[in-house]
């Protein structure tokens, strides 16, 4: 008890500097807190090359390229199949410029590293705020404390006013958001049409783009005891990531999936065993993942796949992230329910705010939220 007494001190004194995990690193340590101390042993990592992560040319969907039913039919051929075995892609060619990404990179980047007084104003733990500062959103409930802050800004059911959003991030963040949304439904669009629905039919669930984040890892000093964002996977339809080219993102594949790069030479023993595969950092690329409720509705088809962030003494990594679900999802009443087209439902039935409160009670705990919804 004097134990557990001890480590929720820590992690109050820790929440109040309001300082996030960058004010430990201005401040020179050169051992992490306890709190951020993950048990041991983080899990193997793939380094043989066994897997590549799907890399998908949007032109024909994008109108980077003269469309034609051919191209329209190849490209959610591809879509399809990276949906039903990785989970994960890359996209290129997406309509999103260099430029604008660059510049939302260097404007989350620049917001983290002002003075902790000047990030003090915006970090809150309420979720009714539109735009909030924090280090780990479940700080409180966690096994282990993740080695990254956040500025979080929600998009719905309207973009928060300028004067809420930190200067730094002010303009590019309401055009990045615009140009999300807009890449959003094309990849819905693709998706629903991957599952023979008509293309408008995942886009009346998922909505908009509901929530944008600015993740930041600053480099750290023994990153063999941390993670920057614990195994997990997300509470939504579907999630776009822009990341700088330090990487560290990297997704858990089962050892018999091939994605182009060659079979795993694992034995038939072994074939439900799983690696963690890097998510290379591929400049101009948008990386693409199915979240939780794409698969509950999917019955199963596509894979919501768990991911983690790696913990490095190299940094600060910065990462936008886009998560796609409805405007009111945390207390919608609207079921998700599995489209069965052969067989049985994989999942019972739920509501998006169900998903979201479980989630929101279990944290980032290294577990699946969809388990206690599987028949």
């Amino acid at each position: 008890m004097a134990s557990d007494y001890d480590r929720l001190g820590a992690l109050k004194a820790f929440d109040d500097t309001k300082a996030g995990v960058k004010g430990l690193v201005d401040a020179g340590v050169t051992t992490i807190p306890s709190i951020f101390h993950h048990p041991l042993p983080i899990e193997h990592t793939d380094h043989d090359h066994h897997f590549t992560i799907p890399v998908i040319d949007l032109a024909a969907a994008t109108g980077g390229t003269t469309t034609t039913p051919s191209k329209r039919t190849e490209l959610v051929a591809a879509v399809k199949a990276a949906a039903e075995t990785v989970g994960f892609f890359q996209v290129v060619n997406h309509g999103v410029p260099k430029a604008v990404m660059s510049e939302i990179l260097a404007a989350v980047r620049g917001f983290h590293e002002e003075p902790a007084e000047a990030k003090a104003p915006y970090y809150s733990r309420d979720l009714g705020r539109p735009v909030r500062y924090w280090s780990n959103f479940d700080l409180f409930q966690s096994p282990a404390a993740q080695w990254r802050d956040t500025l979080y800004m929600e998009t719905t059911p309207e973009l928060p006013p300028p004067e809420e959003i930190p200067p730094a991030c002010r303009l590019i963040a309401l055009e990045y958001a615009r140009l999300m949304q807009q890449l959003g439904r094309t990849l819905l669009e693709l998706l629903s049409e991957a599952l023979g629905l008509r293309s408008s039919h995942l886009e009346e669930d998922a909505a908009c783009l509901e929530r944008l984040a600015g993740h930041y890892y600053p480099s750290c000093p023994e990153p063999h005891l941390t993670l920057g964002t614990t195994r997990h996977s997300d509470p939504c339809f579907l999630t776009v990531l822009l990341q700088d080219a330090v990487g560290g993102l990297q997704v858990l594949l089962k050892e018999d999936y091939d994605g182009g790069g060659g079979s795993s030479s694992s034995s038939s023993s072994n074939k439900s065993s799983a690696v963690w595969v890097d998510v290379p950092a591929m400049e101009g690329a948008l990386v693409v993942n199915v979240g939780d409720f794409l698969q509950i509705v999917s019955n199963d088809r596509f894979k919501s796949v768990e991911h983690r962030v790696v913990a490095q003494s190299t940094g600060p990594r910065v990462s936008v992230v886009c998560f796609f679900r409805r405007q009111d999802a945390p207390t919608s009443t609207r079921v998700l329910r599995p489209i069965v087209a052969d067989g049985e439902a994989r999942f019972r039935s739920t509501t998006m705010a169900e998903l979201i409160r479980h989630n929101r009670a279990k944290g980032l705990d290294g577990s699946s939220a969809l388990q206690h919804l599987r028949l």
